[in-house]
């Protein structure tokens, strides 16, 4: 007689977002049954207000979050949406959490070590929330790789990418001299679910811990497209933010060329 072992049951708060769909499909190719929860699917699922479906789950992972890429997050006109939101979804989905004893992560920014912009600030106090309830808190570098449709919302590598495809040129916002410390999305994945498999007490980081040109990242992607780069003439900054730590037994696998060659064939193969 054969016993089935029973798959683990996790519950994704944001699934329909930029890394909540690439990290569904991830724990679901893991052999995990995946409880999708996320506003866009409909008013039911809005995690500020109703009860989560926690019976049966053994594990959620908190990626909800009112955000986008840096010309939403600065926006002066966004911040007050940025913190009726956030402090909503933190006042309910916390305490059920916290009632429910269940090991939970909860994705925080490298962001959060700003104290002048609500998206660091709200992060801050959910990595501190998080702290009091004994759940595992990592923070998100630069992800990319998961498709983007380019919006005010879109993050630098997928406006590139769109811009490259599409216009045969990328138009810079900045000279590109600012660095950053990008992270491909199936590592960001894997550190999700290794984190909280670990129980990690701390702040840890998501990242390939290596720094990187915004021009740069627009020349390779120049390269793979042969679409024209044109920096602009503002002065970008580089975030000098402390790195709390790395997640024990756990290295970014993709290298920067490689991530951006896939991510341009995703979008291509979107675009057909």
């Amino acid at each position: 007689m054969t016993i089935q072992k029973a798959m683990r049951k996790s519950l994704v708060l944001g699934s329909e977002g930029f890394v909540g769909r690439a990290f569904c499909q991830f724990l679901e190719a893991q052999g995990e049954q995946v409880v999708r929860f996320d506003i866009k699917r409909g008013p039911g699922e809005d995690a500020r207000e109703v009860v989560l479906p926690l019976s049966g789950v053994e594990h959620v992972y908190f990626l909800a979050w009112e955000v986008g890429g840096a010309k939403y997050l600065y926006r002066d006109e966004a911040q007050f949406m940025q913190l009726d939101w956030n402090l909503k979804l933190l006042l309910n989905v916390m305490p059920q959490l916290q009632q429910s004893g269940l090991p939970f992560l909860f994705v925080s920014s490298q962001l959060a070590e700003e104290h002048d912009t609500v998206y660091g600030v709200t992060k801050r106090l959910g990595e501190v929330w998080t702290h009091l309830l004994k759940g595992v808190r990592v923070r998100l570098w630069n992800v990319y790789g998961a498709h983007e449709a380019s919006t005010e919302r879109s993050h630098v590598v997928a406006d590139f990418v769109w811009q490259a495809l599409t216009k045969g040129e990328i138009h810079m916002m900045t000279t590109g001299e600012e660095r950053r410390q990008m992270v491909y999305i199936d590592d960001v994945c894997s550190a999700f679910r290794a984190a909280l498999g670990a129980r990690l007490d701390g702040i840890y980081d998501v990242s390939s811990f290596e720094w990187v040109r915004i021009r740069d990242v627009a020349d390779i992607i120049g390269g793979l497209t042969g679409a024209k780069v044109v920096p602009g003439t503002r002065s970008g900054s580089t975030p000098i933010t402390p790195m709390r730590g790395k997640i024990p037994g756990w290295t970014a696998q993709v290298p920067l060329e490689d991530g951006l060659a896939r991510t341009v064939a995703l979008f291509r193969k979107s675009m057909k």
